[in-house]
This record gives structure tokens, C-alpha cells and sequence, in this order.
């Protein structure tokens, strides 16, 4: 049995659509017949559940971290789409993994049948959200000079962890004062995986708790059509060497950093 392909959905910032990619790339690979588990890691502000109708979910993440409840009796099924869902958990203290709980969380998911596992992690990025041995990242940002600035900085530090990954540009309104894809892609130094637009589908479906890739004629959906089929190809193809995405002349011109 082959390990599960495990995405990592990652932004430095928070407010870029890092969750709604993560929920509708796990719905649009399903739609393409692979099995999948999407996890929501994000221990700051858990949310993939409310993007679901699964908000009352009071198990999930946490616990299976902690060792207080077993995976795969912690995971929901989400009956409109058919993806698995391991929810986050709602707490009033603060929590971290730890390296030891890391390395047994990624022992659990790598052990599971699952073609994909999905991880929408917390914004920024600590050794203790790195969550194991991850086969690719999607960084998600805003095409504004403070969200590239800052996915540059995750950028090395994958490439530091040899972690392939791509940056993925959400909510373009093709505006003046954007960054164009030709600059982010001369910063980032190498291409951009996807440019989703601003789509007012996107906070209906929010509101409704229903994946905008279920509203089959919005913008968004043919974006995300395009963008899944590039992972689905990853479990008959083997991955690609890790992208560079250092940071160059343009950015340090622009922001001195």
C-alpha cells in the first residue's frame, strides 16, 4: 500500500484564503474519485469544520495528537462530498505539538489508505507546525507586497527543509496597486501554481457552509479544476525536485529586505 501524498496548505499571514483553498482542493480531488482526508492542524483558529457544516465537531486534531483518541474514530465524514474530515478543536488554552507528537501523528497518517491527505496548518510557520514528512506545500498569499514579502520567508524555509512547494496566489481583483504574476514570480524565482480571482461565490458558499467548487460555474470552481488535476497527476508521477524560491533583486529593490 502506498503512503498517502500529504499537501501542506500553508500561508505566513492570516486572511488569504488559506482554508478555503485547503477545503476545496480536498473536495475537488475527491470529485476526481481519490480518497481523502483533510486535516485541520490549524490550532490557532480551527475552521475547516465551519466551511463544512461540521462546526459541533468536538474531537479531532487535538486529541489524536495528545494520544486521547484513537485516528480513525476521530475522523467525520462529510456526506455532500465524500471527503474525510479530521476536525480541529476549539479550546481556550494554548496548544502546540510537540516534535514527539509530530513524529506520531505523521506514523498515523502515513500507516492510512487515503490517495491524499490535506493539512491546513496555522499561519506562520515553528518546527511544531511543520507536521512530518509533508511531500509538497501550497503557500497561499494576497497579490500585495506585505503577503509576498512574507511567503518569501516561508519559501526558504522550506527550501532549507527540502520541501517542495508552489505559491498559489488567492482573491486577485486585477487591481492597480496589485503585485502582477510576472513580478511575484521574478521575487518567488520560480512559477505561480495558481491565480484564483476574486469571487463573490466564494463568501456565499462560506455562508451557506457549502465548497464553492460545488457551485460548478463559478469563477473560482474552474480555477480549482486545473489546480487539483496538477496534484492528482503526483500518485502516478513521481514528484519533481524541490523548488528554489529564494528571495532576489526585485523584492530587496522594492522593500529592502
Amino acid at each position: 500500500m502506498a503512503n498517502p501524498y500529504t499537501i501542506r496548505i500553508s500561508s505566513q499571514k492570516g486572511g488569504v484564503g488559506k482554508t478555503t483553498i485547503s477545503v476545496n482542493l480536498a473536495v475537488a480531488l475527491r470529485n476526481m474519485g481519490h480518497k481523502v482526508l483533510i486535516v485541520d492542524a490549524d490550532y490557532v483558529n480551527p475552521v475547516v469544520g465551519f466551511h463544512l457544516g461540521l462546526e459541533n465537531i468536538n474531537k479531532g486534531f487535538k486529541s489524536v495528537m495528545l494520544g486521547k483518541a484513537n485516528l480513525a474514530n476521530s475522523i467525520s465524514i462529510h456526506s455532500p462530498t465524500g471527503i474525510h474530515v479530521l476536525g480541529g478543536e476549539q479550546s481556550s488554552g494554548m496548544y502546540e505539538p510537540n516534535q514527539a507528537q509530530i513524529k506520531r501523528f505523521d506514523r498515523l497518517i502515513k500507516s492510512t489508505s487515503y490517495d491524499f491527505v490535506i493539512i491546513d496548518t496555522p499561519p506562520g510557520f515553528s518546527q511544531n507546525n511543520f507536521f512530518g514528512n509533508s511531500d509538497e506545500a501550497a503557500i497561499v498569499i494576497t497579490p500585495d507586497i506585505q503577503a509576498t514579502a512574507s511567503a518569501m520567508r516561508l519559501s526558504q524555509i522550506f527550501g532549507k527543509l527540502h520541501l517542495k512547494h508552489s505559491i498559489v496566489i488567492n482573491r486577485v481583483r486585477n487591481r492597480r496597486w496589485e503585485l502582477n504574476v510576472e513580478q511575484i514570480e521574478d521575487t518567488y524565482g520560480n512559477k505561480v501554481s495558481a491565480l484564483f480571482p476574486e469571487d463573490d461565490s466564494v463568501p456565499m458558499s462560506i455562508a451557506s457552509k457549502i465548497p464553492v467548487f460545488m457551485y460548478s460555474t463559478a469563477p473560482f470552481t474552474k480555477v480549482m479544476e486545473k489546480f487539483s488535476r496538477g496534484y492528482s497527476l503526483q500518485i502516478s508521477v513521481p514528484p519533481a525536485a524541490p523548488s528554489g524560491g529564494g528571495i532576489i533583486g526585485w523584492l530587496r529593490r522594492v522593500i529592502g529586505f
